[in-house]
């Protein structure tokens, strides 16, 4: 059960993530819908399978992996958390990582990349291949995202494009 719980608590971080204020590129400041979101809801797990190897600190959800909370989503095909005891003697998340069709989803707001990797000692989230954010019908892409939580601020690397639809007036 502690490890259920466990499990839980670096998902809602990994949750937050996902709603913090993603990366600005080139004037552009994209958002995923962290504004007004309660952190405290419950997280929801749905995959295929799930082991946990405790000898080597990893639970690994695979199959049609969907993670909720809120009006939140994130799939991905493998995700991998990895824990260790901190100086307490009590597991701790380090680093969850999401692998094949990464998706964080919210109401009017989405990125999707091929890997993503969130790092919880430095509090940053690095999403590879093929990265796409949309926020209505403002779209960028790039090989990389870096998102640091701690100071709000993301850059967006290799082959960066960004394309901003005009409003009709």
């Amino acid at each position: 059960m502690a490890l259920r719980s466990l499990i839980l608590a670096g998902l809602a971080g990994l949750a937050l993530v996902a709603l913090a204020p993603a990366a600005a590129a080139q004037g552009t400041s994209v958002s995923l819908g962290g504004q007004g979101h309660d952190s405290s809801q419950p997280v929801e797990i749905t995959s295929q399978e799930l082991s946990v190897d405790q000898e080597n600190g990893t639970a690994t959800f695979t199959g049609d992996v969907i993670v909720g909370q809120g009006g939140i989503t994130m799939t991905c095909d493998r995700m991998v958390v990895e824990y260790a005891a901190d100086e307490t003697g009590q597991n701790q998340i380090q680093v969850i990582r999401m692998f094949g069709g990464v998706t964080f989803v919210s109401a009017n707001e989405a990125a999707e990349s091929e890997t993503a990797v969130y790092t919880l000692g430095n509090e940053r989230i690095v999403m590879t291949g093929n990265v796409l954010v949309t926020q209505g019908a403002t779209a960028l892409s790039a090989d990389k995202l870096t998102y640091d939580l701690a100071t709000g601020s993301g850059v967006m690397e290799g082959r960066v494009k960004t394309i901003l639809q005009q409003g009709s007036n």
